[in-house]
């Protein structure tokens, strides 16, 4: 009895080291899976960290570049707005001075009383006086080629008669009623009668053109009253 108790004693004993035996190979084994599991996990974050931080650089750069890019094209814009500017400038400038070339030059009005004026009693019922000047030159013209008087209002020609009547009187155009403009015996030649807006004495300017030159101031004649009113 005593040697199967003693039996039954190491075979007990045998089966508990094989358990314990096992167990301690299951945790070592654990341990080596845990440790290549943390061992692994580093180095893949790592290796992203590592991806994120050369995309960042990338797109950095990328950025950098772009900005660049941006920047030049911008610099380009502004250089060809200031040459366009400048060459818009410039052709202003230069159609300015051709315009000024085109406008004759205005002529100063001699004073229907001035000293040298020619002034005689009116030889007709509704003239007052006669006045011519020595001075009185042509007033310049924009037209060119053959001449033809109109005498619709707002024409350049018209509107040079109308100079040429406010140059003769002394009246300043903005300050002139023009009462009627009309032919005198001639395609070359006309009449105009006008006041000051306001006044009451009225003068009869007598014109006369000069090719190239403009209305010329050929007499005036100031009137007893104002017949085209």
């Amino acid at each position: 009895m005593a040697k199967y108790n003693s039996r039954l004693d190491r075979r007990s004993k045998s089966k508990s080291n094989k358990v314990l035996n096992i167990m301690i190979a299951v945790v070592v084994l654990l341990i080596v899976v845990v440790g290549a599991t943390i061992l692994t996990g580093n180095g893949s974050d790592k290796e992203n960290a590592s991806t994120e931080v050369k995309d960042e650089d990338k797109n950095t750069n990328e950025n950098s570049a772009d900005r660049e890019s941006e920047q030049k094209e911008d610099e380009n814009t502004v250089s060809m707005d200031e040459e366009s500017n400048s060459a818009e400038s410039e052709d202003q400038d230069k159609k300015n001075e051709e315009e000024k070339e085109d406008v004759p030059e205005e002529k100063e009005s001699v004073a229907l009383d001035d000293s040298s004026a020619q002034i005689e009693e009116g030889s007709e019922p509704n003239v007052e006086k006669t006045i011519v000047h020595p001075d009185w030159e042509p007033v310049g013209t924009q037209q060119s080629g053959e001449h033809v008087s109109s005498y619709d209002m707002g024409t350049p020609d018209w509107q040079e008669k109308v100079k040429a009547l406010s140059y003769a009187t002394g009246i300043p155009e903005d300050n002139m009623t023009v009462w009627y403009i009309e032919g005198n015996g001639g395609p070359q030649k006309s009449i105009g009668t006008v006041t000051e807006k306001g006044g009451s004495t009225a003068y009869r300017v007598y014109l006369q053109w000069t090719d190239g030159q403009g209305w010329q101031p050929t007499k005036v004649e100031e009137l007893v009253e104002n017949d085209k009113d």
